[in-house]
């Protein structure tokens, strides 16, 4: 009878286990995934909103540029060879190849908290909400439970900086 007795308990501590090994190693390899998804995902965008008129001419607000925002812009005007990006080609190539790049099953919020354009410096946060409908059918919808068994957020921030190679 007592061997029996922890039999059952090994049985039911191994099932316990492999339900949060499964559990963490899905929220892990998704952190992973998404981390790595945010910074190619920026980079390629931040290579596509390079202004090269701007590039070749030079940044500044006398007209060289159409659209050009004073709290985004901190280089000196007139000076050829500047790197700058248009914030609103940026966001619009983000928001393009994120979609493209990320699986459906899950709530995704985009904060841009930072963009400047001149120097190209950008800081995202991604959110991701990652639904575990079996966790809430085995705790169920209670009222009286303060925290929330139906999904797990996933955050990553990133700050990336657009460098060029200078050779003379």
């Amino acid at each position: 009878m007592q061997s029996s007795v922890w039999g059952y308990l090994f049985l039911i501590l191994g099932l316990l286990g492999i339900v949060l090994i499964n559990l963490f190693g899905n929220i892990t390899v998704s952190n992973e995934d998404m981390y790595y998804i945010l910074k190619e995902v920026t980079e390629a965008s931040m290579i596509d909103a390079v202004d090269y008129q701007a590039y070749r001419v030079g940044v500044g607000y006398d007209g060289v540029t159409e659209v050009t925002d004073s709290d985004s812009m901190h280089c000196i005007a007139g000076i050829p060879g500047t790197v700058r990006i248009v914030k609103e080609k940026f966001v619009e190539s983000f928001v393009r190849r994120f979609s493209k790049s990320v699986t459906n099953n899950r709530d995704y919020k985009i904060e841009f908290e930072d963009i400047d354009e001149c120097p190209p410096k950008v800081s995202i946060t991604v959110t991701a909400r990652e639904p575990y409908t079996w966790l809430s059918k085995l705790f169920g919808n209670r009222q009286e439970v303060n925290y929330e068994t139906d999904s797990a957020q996933v955050v990553n921030t990133l700050s990336a900086i657009l460098e060029e190679k200078y050779e003379e």
